[in-house]
């Protein structure tokens, strides 16, 4: 599979401060999750633990909440998709109007209706992602922002050293790092689509579309030309 066209347009119009930026994400996303393999044989097992997976389930158990960003994840499997093993969802917490929302360590953290989601991201059965995708806000309730304070929200989401996830965490933090411009793609699709579905609360309740928007993605591929786009620009 190719490149992400969106990936290389972004890259080649960059400035050398933000190409620079993305490679140093890519690197370290790719350090993470050979972290992750080293320390519990896959990502996928750095939360699974070698449980069997349970449809729906949630793996961690109580998710991964980093109290300090308010980005919250977890993974789980419930459907089959060509390659895909199952996908993380990925939340950010938020009062309605976009602001951070953060909890008081002790008390019972967020409830599942109070999180913004912000995309998912399809993992095959080694823990490779395969697929971005967004999906309507039935499927995760919460809040619902439109692409601009989704991607603000995504741009604070920095998740810092969850005890026991450290890997999962920065390749999770470094890897949508990485990947901004095509999640903003995607964002962007996902609130075309529901504009033309009339109107916004019919839509996002409207249980034949549960996905909006998705992009197939080859992670080597994309690391490769991002690697290609910094030795042509002299980096």
């Amino acid at each position: 599979m190719p490149a992400s066209v969106t990936l290389l347009r972004h890259w080649r119009s960059a400035s050398l401060t933000g190409l620079t930026t993305a490679l140093h994400h890519g690197q370290a996303s790719v350090e993470a999750f050979a972290n992750a393999t080293e320390a519990s044989g896959s990502l996928l097992q750095s939360w699974v633990q070698g449980a069997e997976v349970v449809e729906y389930e949630h793996y961690p158990p109580a998710d991964v909440i980093d109290l300090e960003s308010g980005t919250q994840f977890y993974y789980h499997a419930h459907r089959t998709h060509g390659d895909e093993h199952g996908h993380v969802h990925v939340f950010w917490h938020a009062t309605p109007t976009g602001r951070r929302s953060r909890p008081n360590k002790g008390r019972k953290v967020w409830k599942r209706h109070a999180p913004t989601h912000m995309l998912a991201i399809a993992l095959d059965a080694r823990g490779l992602p395969v697929k971005l995708f967004t999906t309507n806000l039935w499927v995760t309730e919460g809040h619902w922002f439109d692409a601009a304070v989704t991607l603000a929200c995504l741009d604070r989401c920095r998740l810092g050293p969850v005890p026991g996830h450290e890997n999962s965490c920065a390749w999770l933090s470094h890897f949508l790092a990485m990947y901004r411009p095509l999640i903003a793609d995607l964002l962007h699709r996902r609130d075309a689509r529901l504009a033309s579905c009339g109107a916004l609360a019919e839509a996002l309740n409207n249980r034949h579309r549960e996905v909006l928007s998705q992009s197939r993605v080859d992670w080597a591929a994309d690391l490769d030309a991002l690697q290609a786009e910094t030795i042509r620009r002299g980096i």
